[in-house]
């Protein structure tokens, strides 16, 4: 992230514009350019735990992650022959860019969080060939930037500003997909992550279909009704609350909500864990396309 181009969604607002996708630098840009010179990730973690009354200790119960917080800090550099109005400028649009109630007003429905979009390196080049990872966090402005300016600091002015992420974890940008049908009704679903990746399942129908469709991993099976459908329906299934696809545990039908559509087990979901995994379709009739997408995730 300091080392590469950075972008949040909000604005499409850029940092570190003095330098290019591979990390080198752009010398036209190394003063006209808002930089990421330290950050700072945190992942909060929420537990039951209780302490013994009567005796030492106490039990540490169970523990869940909840928020991830990114902390930045840099400078807003202008060039020379526009310093004073240039920086005012870029300082005005960082302020737009990251003002959490703007940030929720332009997007409501993902409640004002934005994909921020980094490069980190990797010694993996049989799965990155570049050495390069393309990362995400979803997230919005925790509070207004902190912006300094001094005299001894003439040129440019200090920022600080927080981001905070709901789902508290780190994704690759590209989305992966696995097409399932009838006639390849299995395959491999690859997370290349360090945590479970939540998942998304699109059906396209052709017709009414089986009152047991089914989605199966590693033994667990998600159970659909789908005798009601006609052709081109389509069904989408939600998994999980998430960045990369909003809320979770939801199933549509052409857009509307249908939950009644699923006959499995209510605490039945779906992921995909860390790594290579099955996944499968049964009682697939008329099922045209059983689409799976994910992004791998990163603590």
């Amino acid at each position: 992230m300091l080392r590469f181009p950075a972008t949040f969604g909000h604005n499409s607002f850029a940092f570190n514009e003095h330098l290019d996708a591979a990390g080198a630098v752009v010398l036209a840009n190394v003063h006209a350019t808002v930089t990421i010179d330290e950050r700072e990730v945190n992942t909060g973690f929420r537990d039951l735990r209780d302490p013994y009354h009567l005796t030492t200790g106490g039990a540490l119960g169970r523990s869940h992650k909840n928020f991830t917080s990114i902390r930045l800090g840099g400078r807003i550099q202008a060039p020379d022959a526009s310093q004073a109005a240039s920086l005012s400028d870029k300082e005005r649009a960082l302020l737009a860019a990251f003002d959490p109630a703007l940030c929720y007003r332009d997007s409501p429905t993902t409640e004002g969080a934005y994909a921020f979009d980094f490069t980190e390196r990797t010694t993996d080049t049989t799965t990155y060939p570049t050495g390069l990872i393309a990362l995400r966090y979803y997230c919005r402005p925790a509070e207004k930037p902190r912006i300094r300016e001094a005299t001894a600091e003439f040129g440019s002015k200090p920022y600080a500003l927080s981001l905070i992420a709901g789902d508290p974890r780190c994704y690759e940008q590209t989305e992966q997909t696995l097409s399932l049908t009838p006639a390849a009704a299995s395959g491999n679903v690859v997370n290349r992550g360090t945590v479970p990746a939540p998942l998304r399942a699109t059906i396209t129908m052709a017709g009414a279909g089986n009152a047991a469709f089914t989605i199966t991993r590693a033994g667990v099976a998600f159970i659909l009704n789908l005798a009601g459908m006609v052709a081109s329906d389509v069904v989408v299934v939600t998994f999980e609350t998430c960045g990369p696809y909003g809320e979770g545990k939801i199933i549509t039908k052409n857009g509307t909500r249908n939950f009644a559509l699923k006959t499995s087990s209510p605490s039945t979901w779906l992921d995909v864990p860390v790594g290579t995994t099955s996944f499968a379709i049964s009682n697939h009739t008329n099922v045209t396309s059983c689409v799976l997408a994910w992004r791998s995730a990163r603590a």
